[in-house]
C-alpha cells in the first residue's frame, strides 16, 4: 500500500470532506437525541452514494500541495 502524491493535502479531497461529514453527524446520531429528529436513518446510504460518486470523479492535484 502506498499514499498518494499529495497525501498531505488530502483534507482538500471531496471524498475526504464527506467521509468527515459522515463520520461527525454518526458521531452526533449517536450522542446528540435531537440529532434523530431532524435525520432520516435512510441519510447514510446517500451518503455512501456521494462518496463513491466523488471517488470516480478525476479530483486532480490538491492546490498547494506540498
Amino acid at each position: 500500500m502506498k499514499l498518494i502524491e499529495e497525501w498531505k493535502s488530502a483534507h482538500k479531497f471531496l471524498t475526504v470532506q464527506l467521509a468527515a461529514v459522515l463520520a461527525a453527524v454518526t458521531t452526533a446520531w449517536e450522542y446528540v437525541p435531537e440529532v434523530k429528529d431532524y435525520l432520516d436513518p435512510a441519510w447514510v446510504k446517500w451518503f455512501a452514494v456521494a462518496m463513491i460518486v466523488a471517488r470516480v470523479i478525476k479530483q486532480g492535484e490538491a492546490k498547494n500541495a506540498g
